[in-house]
C-alpha cells in the first residue's frame, strides 16, 4: 500500500464501464518503471479511474507516457490540484492554482467542468460562482468563444480534480480507440 501522505491525485481517466480494473492494470503497468510509487483506484461501475504518484511527479509527463502506452480508455486528464467537492474549497483550490500559474494576469480562459457523483449540485452553478469571483478579481477573463486557456473542474464524489492547459492542448488527452 502507498504511503498517501506522500501521494497526490495526479490523473483521471475515464474508460468503458465495467473496464475500470484492466484500465487500471494497464496503466500501473505502464508506469511501473518510471515511478517508484503509482496507484490507481477503479471506481466500480462508474467508467472512472483515479491514478495517484509521488508528490513531485509532473501530471503532464504522467499522462503522456499512458497515452504512448495505449492504455485502454477514452480520456486521460493530468491533475494540477485537488480538494474537496464544496464550493468554497474548489474556490480556493482553482484561486491558487492560477495565481501560482506562469500565465500572465487576466488570463483569457473558459472553464469547463464534468460531474460525476451528488457532492456538487450543478457544475454550471458552480462554473459562474468561479468565473464571476476570479473576473472581479481580474484574474481571468471568461471568453466561451475564443479562450486561450482551459480550466477543467472534474469533479468525481468527494474529490475535484484541476487542470489548467492552454486550449491546443486538449486534443492530446483524448485516447484513440482501443
Amino acid at each position: 500500500m502507498i504511503d498517501v501522505k506522500s501521494t497526490e491525485l495526479k490523473a483521471i481517466i475515464t474508460t468503458d464501464i465495467d473496464l475500470e480494473h484492466e484500465t487500471c492494470e494497464d496503466i500501473e503497468n505502464a508506469l511501473a518503471f518510471s515511478l517508484s510509487s503509482v496507484q490507481c483506484l477503479p471506481l466500480e461501475r462508474s467508467g472512472i479511474a483515479l491514478v495517484y504518484a509521488e508528490k513531485h511527479s509532473d501530471p503532464l509527463q504522467i499522462v503522456k507516457k499512458l497515452i504512448r502506452s495505449s492504455v485502454r480508455c477514452h480520456w486521460v486528464f493530468p491533475i494540477y490540484a485537488s480538494c474537496k467537492s464544496m464550493y468554497e474549497e474548489i474556490k480556493k483550490c482553482v484561486m491558487e492554482l492560477l495565481l501560482l500559474s506562469n500565465v500572465s494576469k487576466p488570463i483569457k480562459m473558459v472553464c469547463r467542468c464534468r460531474k460525476r457523483g451528488w457532492s456538487i449540485d450543478s457544475c454550471s452553478r458552480l462554473v459562474k460562482y468561479i468565473g464571476s469571483f476570479l473576473e472581479s478579481l481580474n484574474i481571468v477573463v471568461v471568453d466561451y468563444k475564443n479562450p486561450e486557456y482551459v480550466l477543467r473542474l472534474e469533479i468525481v464524489n468527494e474529490i475535484t480534480g484541476l487542470s489548467f492547459y492552454h486550449k491546443t492542448q486538449e486534443r492530446e488527452f483524448r485516447m484513440g480507440r482501443y
